[in-house]
């Protein structure tokens, strides 16, 4: 987290700076208050946690359909109602009753994100790897965008996280997508990546892109339907693709 904090003031320093004679105001405000007083709002501060309050939400709906059924209640009867909740929430997430209720202890994979993973695989991007300071970790280094090629030089100026405009940032920080994964084929899962899919998600199209053209994991036969560069449509997908489409 420290270089990360290290990376967010350098970097958050460069807009103010951009637009600190037009927008006086405005800055003085948003450096006060969100880079000074609130400067653990960005999404790197604490990783592999949720970018969202969606599943408090969720719970919260819960509570009032099922237990207190919309309606106010005192204090004494809302305790009676929390302790019956916990009582059986409690039950229901313990491993040892007949049909518990599992933690997910790895990331949801859509078919829309394996059908842009596996085409991300068949995509002529140029990526590049470089050793880890971390034991049996290779680090992927992935054009971002339409960009295809990268090159070591590119890697370095990354690396270094030396900007000397807001706009020069923006290029190199979000040019230039980062996948960290292990030499151990089963764990491509836990791989990381910096691009802002990742951090809300806790996966992406790169990390599972990469596991595929390493031949960690292979795509469901569904996330092959969608003809490359053409984007999966909503709904349900057909159950058979049209004939003689090749991939």
């Amino acid at each position: 987290m420290k270089v990360h904090l290290k990376v967010f003031n350098k970097a958050s320093s460069l807009p103010v700076k951009k637009w600190s004679q037009r927008e006086h105001d405005f800055l003085q405000y948003f450096e006060n208050e969100w880079l000074q007083t609130f400067s653990t709002w960005y999404e790197e501060y604490n990783c592999f946690t949720p970018s969202t309050n969606n599943s408090l939400k969720a719970t919260n709906i819960v509570i009032k359909d099922k237990y207190t059924l919309r309606e106010g209640h005192p204090l004494s009867r809302f305790f009676v109602i929390a302790n019956d909740i916990v009582r059986r929430w409690s039950k229901s997430w313990d491993p040892k009753q007949i049909d518990p209720i599992i933690y997910s202890s790895e990331p949801t994979i859509t078919l829309k994100k394996w059908t842009d993973a596996y085409h991300f695989a068949k995509s002529s991007k140029l990526v590049l790897q470089t050793p880890s300071s971390r034991k049996d970790i290779i680090d992927y280094y992935i054009p971002a965008g339409e960009a295809q090629h990268i090159t070591q030089h590119d890697i370095q100026k990354y690396q270094k996280k030396t900007w000397n405009s807001f706009d020069q940032f923006k290029i190199l920080q979000f040019g230039i997508w980062k996948v960290t994964l292990s030499n151990d084929g089963t764990k491509w899962k836990s791989g990381t990546c910096n691009c802002p899919n990742f951090f809300k998600e806790f996966i992406c199209k790169q990390v599972i892109g990469m596991a595929i053209r390493l031949e960690f994991c292979k795509p469901p036969s569904s996330a092959k339907d969608i003809a490359l560069r053409q984007k999966r449509k909503r709904g349900r997908p057909r159950k058979a693709t049209k004939a003689l489409l090749t991939q």
